[in-house]
């Protein structure tokens, strides 16, 4: 099966997980794959590659009119929206139906859109690049965080310092753009990190990963009709890939239906739920390794890019075959198997020398 695959157009986080996308599409599902930036797309891209799949993934930047054009040429279109509700808005209306199948990382956002073939598709994780390292003195933490300092994090964390100040913690992002953190805690902060290779060695050499999820509403986004959020955010799945022990709050309930609470993830309800349970796991760091093991083998077995790919295209294998038009040739049928095998096989990774 032939894959036309559009990224983003954007870095940092965008970049990343395109690789993840890319490399599962080749190497785990042995499917023909071009990838191209959407300011690249073009009409011609899409009649000289002839895609049986246009799979188009945060989709901002994407020109419905090119999406048409590989409808029409007989293509099964995908829109894999990872922003949701935080741009929502750019979502709705002609973006979304422009498409045959449209998922989401977000379940609230389903009935949103009002299409036919509209997906709840949670966020997963990369074996080959969310694993466990070893890592060196520079990256190992009591606890670390990695993100935005959102309103509602520097809430958490600011309560915290009195406890926060005693130990060795890493603030890893943009901390002071929508707020300050606490004096005591400003040591603790380290520049923005979009090389994600850096971010896992943070991940992998903390004790603690704290994980909170940004808030649906603020700051302000495209998200004006305030839609809720109830599914976890993708660091939920990279940590648990690389068998990192993990705390997060619990104002997503989906959490739950991808890992157990108490044996798999820890959740916090308040800020002093959250220091006492600190304190508690900083002092078993068996009982710590014991749920990141745990946390990891249900990734590994659940929510991996292969396993979110299955379930895509076995919904997109359900669709009728579209006829083919404004070309001469009859276009090469195909058939969508949702019943992969894949051998137990080491993939080789190597790592792109401008993400060093």
């Amino acid at each position: 099966m032939r894959v036309l695959f559009v990224d983003s157009g954007a870095g940092g986080f965008h970049y990343r997980y395109a690789f993840d996308i890319s490399t599962t599409l080749k190497d785990k599902l042995r499917y023909k794959v071009k990838q191209v930036n959407p300011q690249r797309l073009s009409p011609r891209i899409i009649r000289e590659y002839r895609p049986d799949v246009l799979l188009v993934v945060h989709g901002n930047r994407t020109p419905c009119k090119h999406v048409r054009f590989a409808r029409s040429l007989g293509a099964k279109t995908v829109l894999w929206l990872v922003e949701d509700p935080y741009e929502i808005d750019l979502h709705r209306g002609e973006m979304v139906d422009s498409y045959d199948v449209v998922f989401t990382n977000e379940r609230q956002a389903v009935t949103e859109y009002q299409h036919p073939r509209a997906y709840y598709l949670p966020w997963c994780c990369n074996p080959e690049v969310h694993r466990r390292l070893s890592v060196t003195k520079q990256y190992q933490s009591d606890l670390c965080f990695v993100g935005m300092g959102f309103p509602n994090r520097l809430l958490i964390i600011n309560a915290l310092a009195p406890l926060l100040k005693r130990l060795n913690v890493k603030l890893i992002g943009e901390w002071n753009r929508w707020g300050e953190v606490h004096p005591d805690l400003r040591k603790f902060v380290l520049p923005v990190v979009n090389n994600f290779y850096e971010v896992q060695k943070y991940f992998n050499g903390a004790k603690i990963n704290l994980n909170i999820h940004r808030d649906p509403v603020e700051p302000p986004s495209g998200n004006s009709k305030g839609v809720g959020a109830t599914s976890p955010n993708d660091r939920a799945f990279a940590l648990a890939g690389c068998g990192a022990f993990q705390i997060v709050d619990s104002t997503r309930p989906d959490l739950l239906k991808c890992f157990e609470d108490e044996k798999e993830i820890i959740r916090f309800s308040n800020p002093d739920d959250l220091a006492k349970k600190i304190e508690y796991y900083l002092a078993r760091p068996g009982l710590r390794g014991k749920i990141g093991d745990a946390a990891q083998k249900r990734a590994y077995g659940e929510h991996t890019y292969k396993h979110r790919f299955v379930e895509m295209f076995g919904k997109l294998g359900a669709l009728p075959r579209r006829k083919e038009h404004r070309v001469s040739r009859k276009p090469v049928s195909y058939v969508f198997n949702t019943d992969f095998v894949i051998k137990d096989e080491i993939w080789s990774f190597q790592e792109p020398s401008r993400w060093r």
